[in-house]
């Protein structure tokens, strides 16, 4: 029963072998003459009587055996099986009646089996390795081997040799359908039978006539034969009983299928026989001469089984036959090759053009012009693009043929106008029709070409699309194995043209994270030393407190009535100064710890107007001097008026003081958005004295001023830096000496809706 195509789809399955094998052993059983004559050794004297007598007692077997007696070139003619002995040896009338037992059983010897198989061409390959056995076994000098072993006697070398690809024979009878495709298959791909076997079955036919050989329970001599016949000295196991058979019938198979004898399904070109002859030990003398006699011993063998039409002459011109028949078929794949190296020389021209027009750091653009004067050149006459897709750009890149004498033409598309080209990722190595890509992606392609494109090659790596090459007419039916070196190289140029593009965006982004961190570093160590001396004027404020306290308390009781004048005198001035000291105090605490913001929206322009007013009414600054700009549009701020108002007249103060000596003083404050951030920017300008790089450096410390002691305490522009901060904002400082100083407040500014 055969299992059809379900022993392809499980041939790897061991639970699939075990079913194969137990389908040979489904297979009859050796007659019960055939299993008896098997068991006698025939070195025993007493067992020839035994043999005769079992050979006698099958009358059609017996004539068989007297028929091939007179049938041989001995000279003599036999009567009965007991002459029979006499005159072609026990050995040879043993064997002969085996193996008319043995091919009866399997297929009716010369009758074949239904399926493609050639049995005939089989049987004569068998029969031929089985007479190059025995030649080889004959004309061996020497009555022991190497190991001091007995060599192979000549009736079991034929045997075995008879016997060795019963495996052949008992998958084909088992599984017909299946070994049809094996036999098809191998001739397909001239290469070796048992390597199909393997695909299909799982095993190969040495493995299946190993377990016939145990099913009929042959000799271990005739199942080593069978099951390792392909093997050369060197990869025989060294734990077998039989090496020398083993070696012998290997190289009769060779020596048989060299001189293309029947038919063994084996085309894989063998090492020359020389080297083969020497491994196994014999001469390529005596392989030589083995060739010569084996047409003839054929024969001769063949008449003697009843197989008359098999002659040497036949067995020359079937070898001459299926040598002109080889000889064809690489004839045939030498033109093939040739055609092949044709279009491998194009490719190369065609990889060279690449190689040769492909800059260093190539773009994406230039992997495209590149391709397409690659295929161009490989698909002459035809009109082209090819098109590479790029995920960190967001960019499909289209190079197409020029029209006439027109140069090749570039076009950039948007990413998100062509659809999804990540559908094509499971496709490769075929030309494709258009209608795979999307239709947003085709209408593009179709303003770039006369008629629209039919066919793309898609360009992968692993297994990512990036590009595609599209072509115009019919599908090429020449360079599909040009254009899988071709595309795949394509892939490997736009991946990198890709890595290199994204490289260089990490490159800039990484320079850009390393200038914000190197001009964060003096904000961020401004921050913590604000935060440390705030913490230590808070800490300082709070001890300061009570004690001023005790002696203002004091100082008031001293001022009362009834008390001295001059001691009234010198209690207000106690009072004054621990008021004064505990405005300083007040002012520390602030400082360390500010009220919390108290954000609402507000007008910029309105409070900076205010702050404009009061400077003015100080009469310190004139109208002229004090400029105040503001720009269409800016939008309300988002913070605590109290503390920003507060925050700009300390910097007004601040630029105040600097003009102190300039003749004419001028103070320009300017504001506008910035959209790209939502942030209100208001720019202070004054053309005081300025500041020298060292003084710039520690502006915003508390408690640092440069002017003479006594003309404040240090703490404007930090107080102005604590209130920008706690409020959203940043404020920086830009400043020359006896240039003047800009003032940059940052503030959050009102989110619409």
């Amino acid at each position: 029963m055969d299992s059809g195509d379900n022993i392809a789809l499980l041939a790897n399955d061991p639970a699939q072998i075990e079913l194969i094998l137990s389908q040979i052993e489904s297979l009859p059983v050796l007659p019960l003459i055939a299993a008896q004559l098997v068991e006698l050794d025939i070195g025993n004297g007493s067992a020839v009587r035994e043999i005769i007598q079992l050979i006698e007692s099958d009358h059609g077997l017996s004539s068989r055996i007297l028929s091939a007696v007179r049938r041989s070139n001995a000279g003599m003619t036999a009567d009965t099986i007991e002459r029979a002995v006499d005159t072609l040896g026990v050995g040879a009338v043993r064997n002969l009646a085996l193996a008319f037992q043995i091919l009866d059983l399997l297929v009716g010897f010369p009758g074949g089996m239904s399926s493609g198989f050639d049995i005939y061409g089989f049987w004569r390959h068998n029969l031929a390795v089985g007479c190059a056995a025995r030649l080889l076994a004959e004309l061996r000098p020497g009555t022991s081997t190497a190991d001091h072993r007995p060599a192979p006697v000549p009736e079991d070398a034929f045997l075995c040799g008879l016997l060795h690809d019963v495996g052949k024979a008992a998958l084909d009878r088992c599984f017909p359908k299946s070994y049809d495709r094996v036999v098809v298959k191998t001739e397909a791909e001239h290469g070796n039978i048992a390597d199909v076997e393997r695909e299909v079955f799982g095993i190969d036919h040495a493995l299946a006539g190993r377990k016939l050989a145990m099913h009929w329970k042959l000799s271990g001599m005739i199942g080593e034969c069978i099951w390792l016949h392909h093997h050369v000295p060197a990869t025989t196991p060294r734990c077998i009983a039989y090496p020398q058979h083993v070696h012998l019938i290997e190289l009769a198979d060779r020596i048989v299928r060299h001189m293309a004898i029947g038919y063994s399904g084996n085309y894989a070109v063998d090492e020359p026989l020389s080297n083969v002859a020497d491994a196994a030990g014999f001469s390529f003398q005596l392989i030589e001469k083995v060739m010569s006699m084996l047409p003839y011993v054929v024969e001769s063998r063949a008449e003697m089984m009843g197989l008359n039409q098999l002659t040497s002459q036949e067995i020359h011109h079937e070898a001459l036959a299926r040598t002109n028949v080889e000889l064809m078929r690489i004839n045939a794949s030498l033109t093939q090759n040739n055609r092949a190296l044709h279009q491998r020389s194009r490719c190369l021209e065609s990889l060279q053009a690449l190689n040769k027009s492909m800059p260093d750091n190539a773009t994406h653009e230039d992997v495209c012009r590149a391709a397409l004067e690659a295929v161009e050149l490989m698909l002459s006459d035809r009109e082209v693009a090819v098109f590479g897709c790029s995920l960190g750009r967001s960019i499909v890149v289209v190079v197409s043929s020029g029209q006439g004498e027109e140069p090749a033409r570039r076009k950039i598309l948007p990413a998100s106008s062509v659809g999804d080209l990540g559908q094509l990722s499971d496709r490769s190595g075929a030309w494709l029709r258009m209608s795979c890509l999307p239709s947003a992606m085709r209408d593009h392609l179709n303003t770039l070409f006369s008629n629209p494109p039919s066919w793309c090659w898609p360009i992968l790596h692993e297994r990512r699309f990036l590009g595609a090459i599209v072509l115009v007419g019919d599908m090429p039916s020449e360079a599909d194995e040009l254009l899988v070196a071709l595309s795949n190289m394509l892939g490997i140029w736009l991946n990198a043209a890709e890595s290199r593009w994204l490289a260089q965006r990490l490159t800039d982004e990484f320079t850009e994270i390393n200038r914000r961190l190197l001009a964060s570093q003096d904000e961020i160590a401004q921050m913590r030393s604000l935060a440390m001396v705030g913490h230590l004027a808070g800490g300082a404020a709070h001890e300061l407190n009570n004690p001023l306290s005790v002696i203002s308390g004091r100082a008031q009781m001293l001022d009362g009535e009834g008390m001295d004048e001059d001691v009234r005198r010198l209690a207000k001035v106690i009072a004054e100064h621990a008021h004064r000291a505990s405005t300083i105090v007040s002012e520390l605490m602030d400082f360390a710890k500010p009220s919390e913001p108290k954000p609402t929206e507000w007008s910029l322009a309105e409070l900076l107007g205010e702050v404009r007013q009061g400077w003015l009414a100080k009469n310190i600054l004139r109208e002229e001097q004090f400029r105040l700009q503001i720009s269409d549009g800016v939008d309300k701020v988002w913070a605590d008026a109290i503390q920003i108002r507060m925050l700009f007249d300390e910097v007004v103060r601040n630029a105040v003081e600097a003009m102190e000596n300039v003749t004419s003083k001028l103070l320009i404050v300017n504001c506008q958005v910035n959209l790209a951030d939502g942030k209100i920017m208001v720019r202070i300008k004054d053309n005081g004295c300025g500041m020298s790089p060292e003084v710039l450096d520690r502006a915003m410390t508390p408690f640092f001023s440069y002017r003479p002691a006594g003309r404040g305490r240090g703490l404007g522009l930090s107080r102005a830096w604590r209130y920008a901060e706690i409020n959203g904002g940043k404020i920086r400082l830009t400043s020359k000496l006896n240039e003047g100083t800009v003032v940059l407040v940052e503030l959050p500014a009102v989110v619409g809706d």
